[in-house]
């Protein structure tokens, strides 16, 4: 009878990860080779894989004039994509960085694959490397053009490295956790867990530090000399925002439910390891860190993929080392765990308004009704000259146009401070923009995107041209007589 009930709970837990693998895979491949922007980060790191592309500055000066645009990361990613790019079509901006996405998630599953092996059986390993990638954060953000899955890629190697323990490890470790900074700095917990455990067990930390320090060092320095004080200006004083507590417990919310029971593997783990010596430990024991990062203002779900990395890999080694009959209580959670990943939600209605040519929202989801309105989008930023205001910059870099600014991120200084709006203001009011695109959220009510003066300026002189989706493309607003 327990062997039926235990069948059972495999075959449905294998029926489970099938149809949300299948499923993920669909939509990574539909992400890929979609042509337009699906996420509001990708026209950011779109526009400096560009930059590199054409040999514009990464970390340019931002004085009193335009353009104003912040980069907010290290530069390794946009010059992994760029080579890649500089071979494919110029029309597909996004497919090299979709497909450095996709590959390190594989990758990266691969990875958690050996590093629960190392721990114990094949199965364990599969189920680890099977939890993670049918995470819903894994599936949203690993085909789109962001950091994040290849910094995690090299973080989960400078750990699998770590953890054998030998000198070649610690220097292969030291190598990717210096290649994980120098792609997003804010993946530096996986690094300081290697230091400490070594501290802690006594071995020697200069095959460790070496690689480490000394590839950042040198880096830093060659960006020193190239760019002076701009690359601290955009790693250090433009990127460092306000924490929102609400906005942590908002996208806590979103994400924290859906993975409530995998995190709860991850302190069973931290709380039952013998080892406290190991590299792996401390870094779980450092994880939560990473929900603080979750904090800032303009962070989003992307700042939990560490955690749901390491409550996967804890989850296929607890399932190790338990007894059969736990074995038995962690399947039927695992069941329980994947419903809460199953990719059903309902279907949005949309009913369409007053001169809006389509009845759909522009959205993350790549379909066919987003590629018909990201071809009518496109072809309005072809039909007129620069300069052009876009809430979204992925719409200016599709069609080749200059970014004047990235409006989120100088809103939000501007709103503390920290950056002088009236220029672009000015700009607005006297109409010098040949066209606007704003999502329909920021031109009815409200928006953080903009400042309360930029948007006032663009309602008192701008007309709405046309509503695409949920896009309102607007246009100058000129009187005779």
């Amino acid at each position: 009878m327990i062997k039926n009930i235990h069948h059972a709970i495999i075959v449905i837990l294998a029926g489970l990860f099938i149809f949300i693998s299948l499923s993920g895979f669909v939509k990574h491949i539909r992400c890929i080779t979609f042509p337009y922007p699906l996420e509001y980060r990708e026209g950011v790191v779109a526009y400096w894989v560009k930059c590199f592309v054409e040999h514009r500055p990464l970390y340019p000066e931002i004085g009193e004039q335009p353009p104003y645009m912040h980069n907010p990361y290290t530069p390794l990613y946009y010059i992994l994509t760029g080579y890649l790019q500089k071979n494919l079509p110029e029309s597909r901006v996004f497919l090299a960085g979709r497909m450095v996405s996709f590959l390190s998630l594989i990758i990266i599953c691969f990875l958690i694959f050996k590093v629960v092996r190392h721990y114990g059986s094949m199965i364990a390993g599969l189920i680890a490397a099977g939890i993670f990638f049918c995470s819903p954060v894994s599936i949203n953000y690993g085909s789109l053009e962001v950091v994040d899955m290849l910094a995690l890629c090299w973080t989960i190697a400078g750990l699998y490295s770590a953890i054998k323990k030998t000198k070649a490890g610690f220097i292969l470790s030291g190598l990717f956790c210096a290649l994980a900074f120098l792609t997003k700095p804010t993946f530096v917990l996986a690094s300081t867990g290697i230091i400490i455990s070594l501290i802690m067990s006594g071995e020697k930390k200069k095959y460790f530090l070496s690689p480490f320090l000394g590839i950042i060092f040198f880096c830093f320095i060659y960006l020193f000399l190239k760019y002076r004080d701009s690359v601290f200006t955009h790693l250090l004083i433009l990127n460092t925002l306000p924490f929102s507590f609400s906005h942590f417990f908002n996208v806590f919310s979103q994400v924290g439910i859906r993975h409530s029971l995998l995190f709860v593997f991850l302190a069973m783990f931290i709380g039952s390891m013998k080892d406290k010596n190991s590299p792996f430990y401390w870094y779980c024991v450092l994880s939560p860190i990473t929900l603080l990062f979750a904090a800032k203002i303009g962070a989003e779900a992307n700042y939990f993929l560490e955690i749901i990395a390491l409550s996967s890999i804890s989850l296929g080694i607890f399932f190790e080392k338990i007894q059969f009959i736990s074995k038995q209580a962690i399947l039927l959670t695992l069941v329980s765990q994947l419903f809460l990943f199953l990719p059903f939600k309902p279907a949005p209605v949309f009913t369409k308004t007053y001169g809006q040519e389509m009845p759909a929202a522009i959205g993350s989801d790549p379909s066919s009704t987003l590629k018909e309105a990201g071809e009518l989008i496109a072809g309005e930023l072809l039909s007129v000259s620069e300069p052009i205001l876009s809430e979204d910059t992925g719409w200016l870099v599709v069609a080749g146009k200059d970014v004047i600014i990235e409006p989120y991120q100088f809103s939000q200084l501007a709103k503390y401070g920290r950056w002088n709006e009236n220029f672009i203001v000015e700009m607005l009011r006297e109409k010098q923009f040949n066209l606007i695109l704003l999502n329909s959220e920021s031109y009815e009510k409200q928006s953080e995107k903009f400042t309360q003066n930029m948007l006032e300026a663009i309602r008192n002189n701008y007309q709405v041209k046309r509503i695409i989706g949920n896009i309102y493309i607007l246009e100058p607003m000129f009187w005779t007589g």
